[in-house]
C-alpha cells in the first residue's frame, strides 16, 4: 500500500479509472485490521490501487473531502467519489462494487 504525501499527489492519482484510499491517522488502532482486511480484498483486484493517507500529513485532504472520522475509506473512479465507508466499514459492499466495476 503507497502512502499519499500531499494533496497534489492526490488529486492527480484520483484521475485513475478507479483507486481505493483509507485515510486514517497514526494513534487510530482501529484503522490497522481495517487496513489489512481492505489489502486482502484487493488482492482479488490486482488492478485496483490501494493508497493510505495520513490525516496529519496531508491536513488538507481531511478538509477537502469531508473527513469527518477514521478510518474512512473512500473509492474514487475518474476524480469522483463512488463510494465512502466510515467507521463501521461493510466489506462485502466493497467488493461487490468492484466485483460489478472490474468486470
Amino acid at each position: 500500500m503507497e502512502t499519499i504525501q500531499n494533496y497534489a499527489q492526490f488529486l492527480e492519482l484520483a484521475q485513475k479509472d478507479i483507486i481505493v484510499v483509507i485515510a486514517k491517522t497514526k494513534q487510530c488502532n482501529v484503522c490497522v485490521p481495517v487496513s489489512r482486511r481492505l489489502e486482502e480484498i484487493l488482492t482479488s483486484f490486482p488492478q485496483v490501487p490501494l493508497f493510505q493517507i495520513y490525516l496529519e500529513d496531508v491536513p488538507e485532504f481531511q478538509g477537502q473531502q469531508l473527513i469527518f472520522t477514521v478510518p474512512t475509506i473512500v473509492i474514487f473512479s475518474e476524480g469522483r467519489e463512488i463510494l465512502r465507508e466510515s467507521r463501521f466499514v461493510d466489506f462485502l459492499k466493497i467488493e461487490r462494487l468492484l466485483t460489478l466495476y472490474t468486470e
